[in-house]
């Protein structure tokens, strides 16, 4: 039996094709908007010195070839760890990522399958544990990206009403005009549309640990614990964090009243202990950027080398050494701004990881289980 596709599908893809750019003409995505401005003043430089050597006859200028190859050895190491060390972050911010999709999946299976319901509110309760599983994914995406609160587009729903993250207090509490205090009103409204409530029990907990610690300042067993300082705050927690502690209480809260055993709470904190291992590796990556002396170095020995090319490609190549020491620039400036761009990948330009595009996949996945797939047994062949 032939398999093969016909001939109109060679002559689509063969259409689709034309339609694009190959990547040898390609603007958008490249490097070119970093290195046009160094690649400009080192031709400048380039003709200056074939001027000064073919029109004013400064012919002393010329230097040997051999000091070109012992440059470019010690140079290309230098690039090659540079480029080789961004793509390991780059790649390891990837794949920590897809751990936190990965796991938030099978959390999502665990508790909807597994966990039972007695009442309509386990129910919601439930469904509101599946939103904090989309919640903590975005909620991770801005914690790396340095966006901290909640005030965003794609989290505030998710949230149990009156959210204040911790790592928000400070910064929007005496702020009249910060997005959460101006939008309350209308915050509200959307809370009130929401058909999940929050975690009743977990969150009260939450509230009454807030309370007491507002109230109470922490004991420790000496002075010398923390700095005396007068004003000290109660703490701060990164927002994944705090949706990791909520998930933990309903879990406990589950077990608690016999819904699960000890095995199953077990797996499910594992679960969790490793999505906080993932966030705490991934802001390893943002926070800890390729060390200053390094990269400083590297541009630097990148200006003497190509400040030296035309010095020795002039007396062989004369005005065609403008064009070969453009191109060189092109290459290794190329190599380290290419380098410089996926040093962190979670940012919003066109190389780095998209994130968005991964917490919306996660999104329809939670979405479909909680409008579509049953959560009870008897209900599953129906």
């Amino acid at each position: 039996m032939d398999h093969d596709p016909p001939p109109r599908y060679y002559r689509e893809r063969w259409f689709r094709q034309l339609r694009h750019y190959p990547d040898v003409l390609r603007w958008k995505g490249s490097v070119w908007p970093r290195i046009v401005p160094l690649i400009i003043l080192t031709g400048f430089y380039a003709y200056a010195i074939g001027y000064a050597y073919i029109k004013l006859h400064y012919t002393r200028i010329a230097l040997n070839n051999s000091v070109v190859p012992a440059l470019s050895v010690v140079l290309g190491l230098l690039l090659t760890f540079r480029a080789n060390t961004s793509y390991s972050r780059y790649y390891e911010g990837r794949q920590l990522f897809e751990g936190i999709i990965s796991r938030s999946r099978n959390l999502a299976r665990l508790i909807w399958t597994s966990i039972p319901e007695r009442t309509q509110n386990d129910h919601l309760e439930k469904m509101r544990c599946m939103k904090l599983l989309l919640a903590f994914a975005v909620a991770t995406k801005h914690q790396i990206r340095n966006e901290l609160g909640c005030d965003y587009y794609d989290l505030d729903s998710l949230l149990p009403p009156n959210w204040v993250p911790a790592a928000a207090d400070d910064v929007l509490s005496n702020d009249p005009l910060s997005p959460s205090t101006y939008g309350e009103e209308q915050r509200q409204q959307q809370q009130q549309q929401q058909p999940l409530p929050s975690l009743s029990e977990a969150a009260a907990q939450v509230k009454e640990f807030r309370k007491k610690a507002a109230t109470h300042q922490a004991v420790f067993s000496s002075d010398e614990d923390l700095p005396d300082i007068k004003d000290a705050s109660i703490g701060d927690m990164s927002l994944p964090l705090e949706i990791l502690f909520r998930m933990g209480l309903y879990v406990q809260q589950a077990k608690s009243v016999g819904k699960i055993d000890g095995i199953f709470s077990s797996s499910i904190i594992n679960h969790l202990n490793e999505m906080n291992d993932c966030l705490a590796a991934l802001e390893r990556i943002a926070n800890t950027p390729i060390p200053v002396s390094y990269r400083i170095h590297l541009k630097q020995s990148l200006a003497l080398f190509l400040a030296a090319i035309p010095f020795t490609l002039v007396a062989q190549l004369r005005w065609w050494m403008v064009p070969t020491v453009v191109i060189a620039s092109f290459t290794l400036y190329g190599i380290d701004a290419i380098g410089a761009e996926i040093e962190n990948p979670f940012g919003y330009n066109a190389n780095d990881l998209p994130l968005n595009q991964f917490c919306d996949g996660l999104r329809k996945e939670i979405e479909f289980i909680v409008y579509h797939l049953p959560c009870e047994t008897e209900e599953t062949l129906k």
